[in-house]
């Protein structure tokens, strides 16, 4: 004899689906966590990426002898960055002891020589070559980054 479906006593007990709902749930949270790992990883990643791209441009910009023609025994508000493009939420500089003056020991130089730099100070003798140091950062502190370029005296 047949039954009928209604008068059917099989089914799902109570402890059956509490434990589907604790295993759904701890896979939710699993699947919720790496997805804010990955969403606060690439944040922080296109941030350094804009930091890197903007130190370069201000290089380039520094490197200009016509923007920033070069001034003997410049310190670090000698150079101008204004007018570079900045993006909204950072900031680029020279910091103001990161411009170094080539300084060697002897002039002429030998041919094994290891550049020296030194901060300009009163009395700074210059030899046509400096190591500036320009750094670029986020609002947020998260993401900074910065790059050294040699600047020289153009004849």
């Amino acid at each position: 004899m047949r039954r009928n479906v209604l008068e059917s006593e099989e089914g799902i007990s109570l402890a059956e689906l509490l434990v589907t709902i604790a295993i759904v749930g701890i896979v939710f949270t699993a699947l919720l966590g790496g997805l804010m790992t990955s969403i606060t990883v690439s944040t922080l990643h296109r941030k350094q990426a804009t930091a890197d791209s903007l130190a370069r441009s201000a290089a380039e910009w520094i490197k200009d002898s016509i923007r920033n023609p070069y001034v003997a025994c410049a310190t670090g508000n000698t150079y101008s960055l204004s007018g570079l493009s900045v993006p909204s939420g950072y900031s680029v500089s020279i910091p103001a002891s990161e411009v170094d003056n080539w300084n060697p020991a002897t002039v002429p130089v030998p041919v094994s020589y290891s550049p020296q730099f030194q901060t300009s100070q009163p009395g700074c003798t210059d030899h046509g070559l400096q190591r500036i140091t320009i750094v670029a950062r986020s609002s947020d502190s998260q993401a900074s980054e910065t790059v050294q370029v040699l600047k020289r005296a153009v004849s």
